[in-house]
Parts: structure tokens; sequence; C-alpha cells
């Protein structure tokens, strides 16, 4: 189980539809990152006076398996920046939970110093594993906003979910500790958890929510699965945050 974790955790895909087919409109860019690697990345700009979203997609596939969601988040001539993981698609690097917070950095070092966005203009939307790195990130850098799609608390308690017969703690590498971050973030913060999500617990999105500052908002469902969030959702998710400003 040691050995294996890498591959339970991280399950990417490596054939990537072109972005013209999944993202039209969208340019195609190659971000370096400070180990060395280079992030496939599509990136659409937001029409004037619209904001601008970053999206840190889930554990499995690529960019260019988000059509679904690339085309809900960039409605409304919303700006959007998607990127696959290192490791991920055509993006170069070994997945990990450090290399993951580098990725994003590095993705958030691009749009300031090449399209002129701070992280205060930007709101961030994490999906499933990706919701780990948006909660670090917060803990850094001040956001417009965060939305968490079907968050967890941490990977370790997943984990012990799962294997409970198993010293979770002595064997896991990759921990995105969620639960002991959240309360770092003092920007607005959104959970969409659905309880009929079977990847991960309703309970999982209710405990981080609940650990969480104020300004938050949780939005409970009851039939969204695991990330299949619609589009009034996140309309609704981008004017609360706006109204927070």
């Amino acid at each position: 189980m040691y050995f294996a974790q890498d591959s339970l955790i991280f399950k990417p895909t490596h054939e990537v539809k072109p972005v013209t087919e999944v993202f039209p409109g969208a340019s195609e860019y190659w971000i370096s990152t400070t180990e060395g690697n280079t992030l496939q990345t599509w990136y659409k700009p937001a029409s004037s006076g619209k904001e601008t979203l970053v999206y840190l997609h889930g554990n499995a596939g690529n960019l260019s398996t988000r059509g679904r969601l690339i085309n809900i988040l960039s409605e409304d001539d919303r700006g959007l920046l998607i990127f696959s993981w290192g490791g991920f698609g055509m993006s170069e690097g070994q997945p990990s939970e450090q290399s993951f917070y580098s990725d994003a950095r590095a993705v958030f070092d691009w749009l300031e110093s090449n399209k002129g966005l701070k992280a205060s203009d930007l709101i961030v939307y994490g999906e499933s594993l990706g919701t780990g790195v948006a909660v670090q990130l917060a803990t850094e850098l001040n956001f417009k906003g965060v939305i968490l799609a079907a968050p967890y608390t941490s990977i370790a308690q997943m984990a012990a979910n799962d294997y409970p017969w198993l010293p979770v703690n002595l064997l896991l590498n990759h921990r995105f500790d969620s639960i002991d971050k959240v309360t770092a973030i003092t920007e607005p913060l959104v959970v969409m958890h659905s309880t009929d999500d079977d990847t991960i617990p309703f309970e999982q999105g209710e405990l981080l929510f609940k650990a969480a500052t104020e300004p938050k908002l949780f939005m409970p469902f009851t039939d969204r699965q695991h990330t299949k969030f619609r589009s009034e959702d996140v309309d609704r998710a981008i004017r609360w945050i706006l109204d927070k400003q």
C-alpha cells in the first residue's frame, strides 16, 4: 500500500484533445515551474468588467477532460485559466502534494507577470483533490474568493476511512491537510457538496466548512454526485463572493 499510494491518489491520463475542441476562444500556453518543468495551460481572458477564475482540477484525467465545467466556469464572458498538473496530460513532472502546490504557484506567478492579474483579481475554483491546493494557496495569497467543490478534510482522513486497518499516518506521503489550514483563509469561501457524492463523503465538506472562518457560504445539494455542479450553482457562488467585496 505504501508503494501503491501514488497510483491510488494520482490518476492522470495523457491523451489531450485540442484546445479548439474543448475550450473555444482560449489560447494554449506552456508555463515554467521552479522545478524546470512546463505545464500545459489554456487561458481565455475575461471581457471588460468580468471576473477571472482559475480552475484547479481533480486527481484524474487532464485539462481536456473538463469540458463541461470549462463551459460553465467561462460563461457570461468570464475569464478562465485551467492547466494540467505536472505528469497529467502533456504537462511535465511527477505528481505529488508538493509538486501540486508548486505548479499552482507557478500559474499564479505567470498570471501576474504576463497578464497583469494579481491574486486579489482572481476567484479560485478547486475541485475534489484540487480543493487541497486551493486551501494551501489561499493561506499564501489573498484571492478575491475561493470555491471548494466537493472538498475533503485531509487525504489522511480519507485514507483512514477507506483503510481503517492500516497505520495511515505512518504510511502517507501526500497529506493535503485542508482541515488544519482552512482556519487561516480570510477571503470569502464557498463550499459546495452533495449528499449523493460517493467519492468524497458529504460529511467531509461539512466538517471543513465548520472549521472555516467567516465570511463563508455552504451550498449543500442532494443530486450533484461528485463535482457535477451546474451553471446556476457557480453563478450563485460567484455572486455571493462579489457581494462580499
